[in-house]
C-alpha cells in the first residue's frame, strides 16, 4: 500500500500529468464529517516558481477566476504556497483532455461524431461566454478573457461533462512568453490574428476565434493553421485563410461549415460579436442535425475509447493510503489579495480594458429563455439525459464559494 503525501489538508496521490508550467496530481481531502473528495492539484515547476512577477500575475489571475461559477468552467479553490512550493488546487475532473482524447480516438478508428463534437464544444463555448460576461459583486466588468483556449485546456469527463481550465494562467504567461520583438509565443495554432499581431488588448473575440480553430480541427481531424516553423505558423495564423472545411471533411454540413467560417472570420467585424452568439448557432445546428442529442452519447464514447485507463485509473487510487503525517504547513494566497488588488495587477501587464470588451445586452434566441438554453433543452430531456452538469459526482464540492455575482447564473 502506496503512502500519500501531506500539503496541507490535501493528500496527494499519484501524477496524472504535466503541461508547460505545472505537474498534476490527483489529491484526496478528508472532511470533518469522515467524507473524502478528490480534487486536482498542480504544482507549479521550479522556475516559475521562482519568478516573483510571474506569481504576482498567478495570484491576480486565480483571484478574479474565484469569481467564475459556471458548470463549464473548473472550479478553483486554492492557491497554497507550503515547503514543497506552490500548489493550485481546482476540481478534479474524472476525464481526460480534449487534446488527448482527440488523439485516441484517432488512434482507435473512433472520431467525434459531428453530433458529438458540436455539442461538446457549444458546452465549452458556454463557459467562455461566462467569463467574458462577468463582474465583480459590485458590477464591474471583469474583461475576462482565456487567451489559451485550446483542446488541451478543454477536460471531457467520462460522463460527458465539459469543463474549461486554465483561466488564471492564461494571461500570466502572456509577459513571460513575449519576445523582444512584441511577439507572443505559446499555442500558435489556435491564436486569433489579433493576438498573433501581438495586440495586449484583446476581446471575448479572440476566444470565439481560437474556439472556431478546435471545433475545425475536431472535424477536419488536423489543425486549421500549419507551417513548418513557428514563425510561418504566425504568419499563417496572421492570414487566418485556412484550408476548406469541407475540402478536408466532405462530410461536415454546409449549415454547419458557415458557422465555423464566420467564427474564424479574420475581421473582427465578420466575426460574432460574442461566444453567446456562437454557442447559440451551435445549438440551433444540433436541434436540427441530431434533435434528439442527450449528454450520454457523449459519455458513451468517452467509456468506449477510455475503457482500459479507467480501470488503470481505478485501481491506481485503490494502491494508496492516507497519510498519517499531520498537517503541513500551507497559505491559502487566494485569501490575502482582493478583486480589486488583481485587477488593477492584471491592467499593469495588459493595460486599460479595450472599451470593445463592453458587450451589448444578447438577443434570446426565438422561442427560448433569455440565458438559459441548456436549461430549456434539458427540461425536455434532449440535452443532459437527467444528468446534472454541476458536479460529477452528483454532490457539491466541500468548498466555500464566493457569492454568485449579478448577471453571472448559470445556463445550465
Amino acid at each position: 500500500m502506496k503512502r500519500a503525501r501531506r500539503v496541507g489538508r490535501y493528500h496527494l496521490l499519484d501524477r496524472v500529468g504535466s503541461g508547460g508550467m505545472a505537474d498534476v496530481y490527483r489529491a484526496k481531502v478528508l472532511e470533518a464529517d469522515g467524507s473524502e473528495h478528490l480534487v486536482a492539484m498542480k504544482r507549479v515547476i521550479e522556475m516559475y516558481a521562482e519568478d516573483h512577477t510571474f506569481v504576482k500575475m498567478l495570484v491576480a489571475e486565480y483571484r478574479l477566476s474565484l469569481m467564475l461559477q459556471h458548470p463549464n468552467i473548473a472550479r478553483i479553490h486554492e492557491l497554497l504556497r507550503g515547503p514543497e512550493g506552490y500548489f493550485i488546487v481546482m476540481e478534479y475532473i474524472d476525464g481526460k483532455d480534449l487534446r488527448t482524447t482527440l488523439t485516441r480516438g484517432l488512434e482507435r478508428g473512433r472520431s467525434l461524431e459531428i453530433a458529438d463534437a458540436v455539442y461538446l464544444m457549444a458546452r465549452a463555448i458556454d463557459g467562455l461566454d461566462h467569463a467574458h460576461a462577468a463582474v465583480t459583486p459590485d458590477g464591474v466588468p471583469l474583461h475576462l478573457v482565456h487567451r489559451d483556449f485550446s483542446p488541451s485546456n478543454i477536460l471531457v469527463g467520462y460522463d460527458g461533462s465539459v469543463k474549461i481550465i486554465d483561466f488564471g494562467i492564461a494571461k500570466a504567461d502572456v509577459d513571460r512568453e513575449r519576445t523582444q520583438m512584441g511577439v507572443i509565443k505559446g499555442k500558435v495554432r489556435y491564436m486569433s490574428p489579433e493576438q498573433a499581431q501581438g495586440e495586449d488588448r484583446l476581446t471575448g473575440q479572440s476566444d470565439v476565434f481560437s474556439a472556431g480553430s478546435v471545433l475545425y480541427e475536431i472535424l477536419a481531424g488536423v489543425p486549421a493553421f500549419q507551417a513548418p516553423n513557428e514563425i510561418d505558423l504566425i504568419y499563417a495564423v496572421r492570414r487566418a485563410t485556412p484550408r476548406p472545411l469541407r475540402e478536408l471533411a466532405p462530410h461536415v454540413p454546409e449549415a454547419l461549415d458557415a458557422v465555423i467560417q464566420r467564427a474564424m472570420a479574420r475581421q473582427r467585424r465578420d466575426r460574432f460579436a460574442t461566444a453567446g452568439a456562437f454557442r447559440d448557432e451551435l445549438v440551433a445546428f444540433l436541434r436540427a442535425h441530431a434533435p434528439g442529442y442527450r449528454r450520454t452519447r457523449l459519455a458513451s464514447y468517452m467509456k468506449l475509447i477510455w475503457a482500459s485507463a479507467i480501470d488503470e485509473e481505478l485501481a491506481t487510487l485503490l494502491e494508496f493510503a492516507l497519510s498519517d503525517a499531520p498537517e503541513a504547513p500551507a497559505e491559502n494566497l487566494l485569501a490575502h489579495v482582493s478583486v480589486e488588488e488583481s485587477m488593477q495587477e492584471v491592467s499593469s501587464l495588459l493595460g486599460p480594458a479595450d472599451p470593445r470588451a463592453s458587450m451589448a445586452p444578447r438577443p434570446p434566441m426565438p422561442g427560448i429563455p433569455q440565458g438559459d438554453l441548456f436549461a430549456a433543452e434539458s427540461s425536455r430531456g434532449a440535452w443532459q439525459d437527467g444528468h446534472s452538469e454541476t458536479d460529477n459526482t452528483g454532490k457539491s464540492m466541500p468548498f466555500p464559494t464566493p457569492p454568485r455575482t449579478p448577471g453571472g447564473g448559470s445556463r445550465s
